[in-house]
């Protein structure tokens, strides 16, 4: 019946150790697992930030370079537009001094027929009408010349925004990469944070798994000691050695009240006095 006792008693102890030491590494296991699965997420979301960041700058590069062949090319319209005003311009100047020369030629025609000479009255006239023509083909180039400046100016200004525009975009995809890179940053930090959280949780699982081991051992030990006293066996409180036994003198460790010879063990099988 001591025996019994003891073993039940034992093995309790070593139940509960070995139960709190599974559920320790049971829990330092599923630490573990949640730890890698969330890296991994976070892994996976960087990579997808790394991949819209540079599919959002290829785009927004892609949108500069649409901007700038809008421009260039509105400006080469309105560059057309201002070829065609001097072009214009020249064919009114042409015009103008063809019907001054046909308008000319006609009245001195009459003049000639009717015997009116290029002297007095006539040579005024003909100053005059030459003046106003003169006046009216600077007029026509000038207003040409007016027409065309403002044209041209347009188109410069045109080129000018497109290019400001250009350089806008340009710059806005660059923002975007490094807002991109940052993002994915904080998301492979957040990864390497929750990996040692995840890590950390664990040892301390590992941790309280030994000690709950040691402690259910030691509640084994403790409580066979226990039912074995209990029992009837030897006393744990009791002297280890009596005060007639002595080291060295040819007797027992233990008195013979000891643990010894309580379990049956002859002084000269294991605990003999012969040092």
């Amino acid at each position: 019946m001591v025996g019994v006792a003891a073993a039940v008693a034992v093995g309790a102890g070593v139940t509960k150790g070995v139960s709190g030491y599974k559920a320790g590494q049971a829990s330092a296991k599923s630490a573990m697992a949640t730890a890698q699965y969330n890296k991994a997420i976070s892994d996976a979301n960087a990579q997808m930030e790394k991949d819209r960041g540079r599919i959002t700058r290829s785009i927004t590069e892609r949108n500069a370079e649409v901007i700038a062949d809008r421009a260039s090319y509105d400006s080469f319209l309105i560059d057309r537009q201002a070829t065609s005003v001097e072009a214009q311009t020249e064919f009114d100047v042409q015009i103008a001094t063809r019907q001054y020369d046909i308008f000319t030629a006609e009245k001195r025609a009459k003049w000639g027929s009717s015997g009116v000479t290029m002297q007095g009255s006539p040579a005024t006239v003909a100053f005059a009408d030459a003046h106003a023509a003169a006046v009216n083909l600077a007029n026509i180039e000038l207003r040409g010349a007016q027409a065309q400046s403002s044209i041209e100016q347009s188109a410069n200004m045109r080129r000018y925004q497109g290019t400001a525009d250009y350089n806008a975009t340009m710059q806005q995809a660059v923002l975007q990469q490094y807002a991109s890179d940052i993002q994915r940053a904080n998301m492979i930090n957040e990864g390497n944070m929750n990996m040692y959280a995840g890590m950390s949780k664990a040892y301390q699982a590992k941790q309280q798994a030994t000690a709950a081991l040691i402690g259910g051992l030691t509640d084994a030990a403790a409580g066979g000691v226990t039912a074995y006293a209990g029992a009837g066996g030897f006393d744990p409180s009791s002297t280890v050695a009596s005060s007639s036994g002595s080291i060295g003198s040819g007797t027992s460790v233990m008195g013979s009240s000891s643990m010894s010879s309580q379990l049956g063990v002859s002084n000269g099988n294991y605990f003999s006095t012969g040092f």
